[in-house]
């Protein structure tokens, strides 16, 4: 007996050591921004700013301007054009100069409160009545060393310089500066934190920045490139305060899913059914519910593509990028051309994007002497994803590489579930075989655009692991629709670490969430604790197309979503009738009450005034979609219908349940009741027959 206990105790030991090890494993090794946030420190960044030394230099004394002019190319004119000539030839230029004007105004802000006018901008020929006196120099010229859309930066006593190769380096040197050296912060599209700075010196240097990844874009619509009627379009835009060179798809003729455009359905199939794709034996350009595709291997579908593709060309010289690439397809539904020629190619390259790269890689050395500027890009995506074994991608090829469906719980580069090791796989084999590659991946739940989806603490390793499988751009495709979950200040890390893989993401984490929520900062950092703490603890896949439902169980608890909006009401309380402070911390709230209106809970009262509470915010900001692709209006409406008769049926669906309940319970008492009867009846036999025969 001794021996048995001691035996049962060691074994409870073990399994207690096992977890606490595990638990620790957790602390250690899981990255956590929520929990490690620590306030930024206005105060001590203020007093830096405000201290000299050797090479150091002062730009502004006391609320007094050393350097007093910011100057800007004298090339730049600005004229009356019209629409399409206006954006293709001058956009940039336009940039430029929005971005040098608010520069002076964000000194001027940061300096003297913005009182009065003590720097101004000027172009070249000021130098004529100023001759001598300080000045920021914003120019355009030949720099060596200076990559893509990077610039150089020159610090002296006389001198503050950006330089660049092109206008949108000057624009990105402009505000890259005003983040990075006078310690600004562009939060959102509606607001940037700009410290108030009356001495400031900087440290004399001349540096060269160049962006680790070429081209970017954040997919979401609060960093959409938008633009209104006239010389007053929107290229002071969020986009390019944080760096986005990719949004519009700029450069992009086509952005995806083009081949109709080339040889569209209504145009060719009754004619000419053999330009698409086999399915099931049969010519189709409909695979049931999704697209059908084009036929890779017939010889006048190469013809057609080619001569449109060569006239666009010529008459766009200024864009350089053409994307010829499938229709869009469903996971696990829709397939490429299955003609005899079409198959034999998939056949031996063990993917159908063996027959698709066959066309575009010779699309692609076709239009190189003729155009040796321009490139082909076409989608590895569903059912292309898998590179060929044999064929690669020729030079003047771009490959935008969706990662579909994913999943964001880890970086890609360790991941925890199938699909994120499908991705990490898919990334590793074509960064082997491409030499432009872009990563196009998926960072919401397309179907509940509001649910929470923790995606931060993986961003830094997960960038890592793209640049060091070759990628060239990145797509980081969230919520087309106004209010995604975290759209800020997601799209504000992306951005930074495209720009600068080094980034250190805590710190600027604790910078963002100071700035924008104040004092209540501590506890919208608690919320993402528990947030991103519960996925991990769970082993939860955050994946694109799942339900609320599917994680009730887990992250999204009752008990956990209460929890969050503990945090909610604290941040609230502590923002002591701040309202701008309490419209933000709001804002974050819709996501949690989403999730709470969608609960199947007993909790009436709360998921009803949960409901009322997010349609009213949702109104209030402006956010009427809740998943991709409806856009119809009603999407709000439906969910609070179908939600508050839930709610209003809930006393009927308890009875129901509890009646359920005791008739279940009264069959398994009369079954047992029966069962016993016959036993008991089976034993009176038995004993009867055994005294008979006694």
């Amino acid at each position: 007996m001794k021996r048995r206990f001691i035996l049962i105790a060691i074994m409870v030991m073990t399994v207690v050591c096992a977890f606490g090890l595990s638990a620790c494993g957790v602390d250690d090794d899981y990255t956590n921004l929520g929990r490690e946030f620590v306030p930024f420190d206005e105060a001590e960044f203020v007093q830096t700013m405000a201290t000299g030394g050797e090479n150091r230099v002062l730009v502004s004394e006391n609320g007094v301007a050393q350097f007093k002019y910011i100057v800007y190319p004298d090339e730049l004119d600005l004229v009356e054009f019209d629409g399409d000539t206006y954006y293709r030839l001058y956009r940039h230029e336009v940039e430029l100069i929005n971005a040098t004007k608010f520069m002076a105004n964000t000194l001027n802000q940061m300096i003297y409160g913005g009182a009065g006018e003590i720097v101004a901008i000027s172009q070249k020929s000021y130098d004529d009545s100023h001759v001598g006196e300080k000045a920021i120099f914003v120019e355009k010229t030949s720099v060596d060393g200076v990559e893509d859309d990077g610039y150089k930066f020159v610090v002296t006593d006389s001198r503050i310089a950006i330089v660049a190769n092109k206008f949108r380096g000057l624009t990105n040197g402009v505000y890259d500066v005003l983040e990075s050296e006078f310690g600004c912060m562009f939060v959102s599209q509606t607001y940037d934190y700009i410290p108030h700075l009356p001495t400031i010196y900087l440290s004399e240097c001349e540096k060269t920045i160049n962006p680790d990844v070429a081209w970017r874009n954040v997919y979401a619509y609060e960093a959409l490139y938008r633009e209104t009627e006239g010389l007053d379009k929107d290229y002071i835009g969020w986009h390019n305060k944080i760096k986005l060179n990719g949004a519009g798809n700029d450069d992009w003729y086509r952005w995806c899913h083009s081949s109709f455009k080339f040889i569209s359905p209504e145009e060719y199939f009754d004619t000419n059914p053999e330009y698409f794709s086999m399915y099931m034996g049969k010519r189709v350009y409909e695979q049931g519910p999704v697209s059908g595709q084009l036929c890779w291997t017939n010889e006048d579908v190469y013809r057609i593509i080619y001569d449109k593709v060569t006239k666009e060309m010529e008459e766009n010289p200024d864009i350089h990028i053409w994307d010829v690439s499938q229709m869009d397809t469903w996971i696990n539904r829709g397939k490429g051309c299955t003609c005899p020629d079409c198959k034999a190619i998939d056949d031996a390259e063990g993917s159908q994007m063996g027959s698709l790269l066959t066309f575009v890689n010779r699309l692609a050395r076709d239009i190189k002497e003729r155009f040796p500027d321009n490139y082909i890009s076409t989608l590895a995506y569903n059912y292309t994803a898998k590179p060929p074994k044999n064929i690669v991608p020729e030079d003047n090829v771009i490959i935008k590489l969706c990662l579909m469906p994913g999943d964001v719980t880890a970086p890609y580069s360790s991941p925890r579930s199938k699909e994120g090791e499908d991705a990490k796989k898919i990334v590793e084999a074509w960064g082997t075989r491409a030499k432009h590659i872009l990563i196009w991946d998926y960072n919401i739940n397309f179907h509940n655009y509001m649910m929470p989806y923790p995606i931060l603490d993986s961003l830094k390793e997960t960038n890592d692991f793209y640049i060091q499988n070759n990628a060239y751009g990145m797509f980081h495709q969230m919520s087309f629709d106004k209010g995604g979950d975290m759209a800020e200040i997601n799209s504000y890390i992306f951005a930074r670490l495209m720009w600068n893989k080094d980034t250190d993401v805590q710190e600027v984490y604790n910078k963002y969430m100071t700035v924008y929520y104040g004092e209540s900062a501590k506890y919208m950092a608690e919320y993402y604790d528990r947030l991103a703490t519960n996925v991990e603890k769970t082993g939860e896949d955050l994946y694109i197309y799942s339900s609320v439902q599917s994680h009730m169980a887990g992250y999204l608890s009752e008990k956990n979503i209460n929890s969050y909006l503990e945090c909610f009401d604290n941040a609230i309380e502590t923002a002591n009738g701040d309202q701008t402070l309490i419209d933000r911390i709001n804002r974050a709230k819709i996501s949690v009450l989403f999730v709470k209106g969608e609960q199947f809970s007993a909790d009436c009262k709360g998921r009803e005034a949960a409901i009322e509470e997010m349609v009213e915010l949702c109104n209030k900001n402006g956010i009427d979609s809740l998943m991709e692709g409806e856009g119809n209006g009603d999407e709000l409406q439906n969910f609070y219908d179908r939600n508050m008769a839930q709610v209003k049926a809930m006393p009927a669906i308890i009875i129901a349940m509890i009646l359920g309940c005791l008739l279940i319970l009264f069959l398994i008492l009369a079954i047992g009741y029966m069962i016993a009867r016959k036993v008991k009846y089976g034993t009176v036999r038995r004993k009867k027959k055994e005294e008979q025969a006694s």
